[in-house]
């Protein structure tokens, strides 16, 4: 849910771009935008499942179920430690969920700054016009009397 919401703001974020910096054709920079970060986010979630695959051990008969049963599922079976497991772990889990939104976000801040602004790389102009966006969706709520 939260990548769906992240790529509508992004979608506001390289129209509000490319209307201001008078790019033309707004609505495909605007739709290639929210294409190339959903496919660099799929891309990213399936190097994360390669590398859990990678250095994990086999799981067991218990992770295995049918679709109506509920509940955690086992990822060990006798306690031997996977990839995903303790603190190292959790903090491995949460990078591996950030990971593609962050790196679908940092594609298409690339690709605004290089070639809708065409502008130098630096850490500002990639994260320029983000706080617009915000300020832009809340001014859109208000009224006037």
């Amino acid at each position: 849910m939260f990548g769906g919401v992240l790529t509508i703001l992004i979608a506001i974020w390289i129209y509000r771009t490319t209307v201001r910096a008078k790019a033309g054709n707004v609505l495909y920079w605007t739709a290639g935008a929210a294409v190339l970060f959903i496919v660099v986010q799929v891309l990213f979630y399936n190097l994360n499942i390669f590398i859990i695959d990678g250095f994990g051990n086999d799981i067991g008969g218990e992770y295995e179920r049918d679709l109506t049963d509920i509940g955690d599922r086992v990822t060990s079976s006798g306690g031997s430690g996977g990839l995903q497991e303790g603190f190292f772990g959790s903090v491995l889990g949460i990078l591996f969920e950030l990971l593609p939104l962050l790196m679908g976000w940092l594609s298409v801040a690339f690709v605004r700054t290089k070639y809708i602004l065409k502008e130098d790389l630096n850490v500002a102009n990639l994260v320029s016009g983000i706080s617009d966006v915000f300020v832009g969706i809340i001014n859109s709520f208000k009224t006037s009397d």
